[in-house]
């Protein structure tokens, strides 16, 4: 199971230097027993300061895959071992010690002489890959298994800098499995790269199947992972009425913040069933179920949604319909509050009026004296 994805700034910032890159002659290793038996977790650390590149990949991988150590080995105390991991770009000669099932050392590392032939035997053909792309695809072990699989898959054939690069993004043979075990034959390689760039993995897909959204396209993935719209959510939304049969509506509400404790709002409110365009238009207005109660129990609860929407817009707010009710204007349209509102009409201004002798004028009259500056 992949821990962490390799870390290389320089490389993403500016591949056009690869080949410049000098190749390392080995780096650190650290091995942890791993969560599953005959398996361990494996740390493989490199560093080059000149470059400011840095190298962190960690697996569990079964002991197997360590040729020369045993299970006795990492159980003893203070015992220096030594061993091979054997890749099929490279192999990693390490030495270290272990004490209680914990160990570290150094590695020195060997480039495959025939890696290159046995690439063009499968096909791949171009310019081999550097010698730096050649070290990249050993330490994140991606190799000919790597190669069959995307052809037993069907996918393009890839160039040996496109395998360097699926290399540095984490797409190795297990990703590749495991999207393919879901479905997904997804032809290009580079749209695996990006699908694993932006978070899609095994977990994720199975997530949105088990929300009933199959066999979506790699585009379509990776835009509902960008904007938070996981199979969490879309249960949520269906726990609470709502199902969508197009991913898009699901995408604009998560935009807009329409979760399901807004959702929950509305519903106690006693609007439901909405569609997504209103859910995100009521939303970006700031009418939520505590506004419309709050409206409700001041006596305006309209069942067309616009008329909350233009009050919520214009400043019409429980406690301003109370400071009017207040001054006498007890039964005033949402019309009239917005009227109101938008002239600058408040309690205070009404309370002045009368006090100037206008006795108990009406909304239009106050309006007027308003309009024409009276303060």
């Amino acid at each position: 199971m992949r821990f962490a994805v390799l870390l290389l700034a320089s490389f993403l910032a500016a591949p056009v230097l690869s080949a410049q890159h000098t190749v390392p002659s080995g780096g650190q290793w650290l091995i942890e027993p791993g969560e599953r038996s005959a398996m361990v977790r494996l740390t493989i650390r490199y560093g080059e300061r000149r470059y400011h590149d840095s190298w962190n990949s960690q697996d569990d991988v079964p002991l197997s895959q360590l040729v020369g150590l045993s299970a006795a080995d990492m159980r003893g105390s203070g015992v220096t071992v030594h061993f091979k991991i054997v890749r099929s770009a490279g192999t990693l000669d390490c030495e270290g010690w272990f004490d209680a099932g914990k160990g570290s050392g150094h590695f020195t590392y060997q480039a495959n002489s025939d890696f290159v032939a046995e690439l063009a035997k499968r096909g791949i053909n171009g310019p081999p890959p550097t010698a730096w792309e050649q070290f990249q695809m050993t330490m994140a072990d991606v190799g000919l298994e790597l190669v069959d699989e995307l052809a037993r898959q069907k996918y393009d054939r890839p160039t040996a800098a496109e395998l360097a690069r699926m290399a540095m993004h984490g797409v190795d043979l297990e990703y590749v499995r495991d999207i393919g075990a879901r479905g997904y034959h997804l032809g290009d390689p580079q749209s695996l790269v990006r699908m694993r760039d932006h978070g899609v993995d095994r977990e994720f897909i199975a997530s949105l199947d088990s929300a009933g959204y199959r066999n979506l396209s790699a585009e379509d993935l990776v835009r509902v992972r960008d904007h938070g719209v996981d199979g969490e959510y879309i249960a949520e939304m269906k726990a609470r009425g709502y199902q969508f049969t197009d991913l898009e509506s699901l995408v604009q509400m998560r935009d807009h913040g329409v979760d399901p404790e807004f959702i929950e709002s509305l519903n106690s409110a006693g609007y439901k069933n909405l569609g997504a365009e209103d859910l995100t238009r009521l939303r970006d207005h700031g009418v939520d179920g505590e506004y419309i109660a709050d409206m409700k129990e001041v006596g305006y609860a309209p069942s067309n949604l616009e008329e909350l929407i233009e009050a919520r817009d214009h400043g019409v707010d429980p406690s301003y319909v109370r400071s009017l009710k207040e001054a006498g204007y007890e039964r005033l349209s949402l019309q009239e509050l917005r009227r109101a509102r938008d002239h600058g009409v408040t309690r205070g201004f009404i309370q002045r009026v009368k006090a100037r002798g206008y006795g108990n004028p009406s909304l239009d009259e106050v309006i007027r004296l308003r309009d024409r500056g009276l303060e």
